[in-house]
C-alpha cells in the first residue's frame, strides 16, 4: 500500500477526503477531468487531482453549500430510452 503526501494547504486527511468526494460527484455529474490520469475510476481521478493542486480546497460554508447543490441536481440519464417493440 502506498502512502500518500498531503497537499500543505490541506490541513487534515478529513479536509482532503472531503474535496476529494466533492470532486468525485462533479466528475460523476460529467465534470470534464483536469488531469491526464491512467485511472477510469473517478474516485481515483479526483484524489489525484487534488494531490496535483488542480481543486482549489474550500471552507467549510463552501462545501455545504457545493453539496446542497449537488444533491439538488436531476441525476443524468445514462442512454437513450429505448423504442418500444411492436
Amino acid at each position: 500500500m502506498r502512502t500518500i503526501q498531503y497537499p500543505d494547504d490541506l490541513e487534515s486527511k478529513f479536509r482532503f477526503c472531503t474535496v476529494a468526494s466533492l470532486r468525485c460527484q462533479q466528475l460523476q455529474k460529467g465534470a470534464r477531468q483536469r488531469i491526464t490520469s491512467r485511472s477510469r475510476k473517478y474516485t481515483t481521478v479526483a484524489q489525484e487531482e487534488v494531490l496535483a493542486g488542480m481543486i482549489r480546497p474550500m471552507t467549510d460554508d463552501e462545501i455545504a453549500e457545493e453539496t446542497l447543490r449537488i444533491q439538488e441536481l436531476p441525476p443524468e440519464p445514462i442512454a437513450e430510452p429505448l423504442p418500444p417493440i411492436i
